[in-house]
């Protein structure tokens, strides 16, 4: 809120999907992991990342995201600048995104 208000200049943006019945991923929880995460890192530069819950919208939806973590059934993708640069089973998917992060 306060990014889109111009409150604050530098910082995170985290956008996530409402869920859904394709979702099969843990998306509330995985997002509030990649919140927590997100928090801990340097805020010298815009980033926006996405949580996507599937495999049908979440590309599309996570366009305007830096990089975004697409779900499925027991794994996910991970996409950096509209691309998808990964596959990932479940158990390793924040921990593989949040090295792309750091690498952004």
């Amino acid at each position: 809120i306060l990014k889109s208000l111009n409150l604050r200049k530098k910082g995170t943006t985290v956008t996530s999907c409402p869920t859904c019945g394709r979702t099969e991923i843990d998306l509330v929880g995985l997002t509030e992991k990649v919140e927590n995460e997100m928090q801990k890192l340097k805020k010298d530069k815009d980033i926006h990342v996405a949580v996507m819950g599937c495999v049908v919208n979440g590309p599309g939806e996570a366009g305007e995201a830096d990089l975004a973590i697409i779900g499925g059934k027991k794994q996910g993708l991970i996409m950096k600048d509209k691309k998808i640069i990964k596959k990932v089973k479940e158990d390793n998917l924040l921990e593989e995104f949040i090295k792309e992060v750091q690498k952004y």
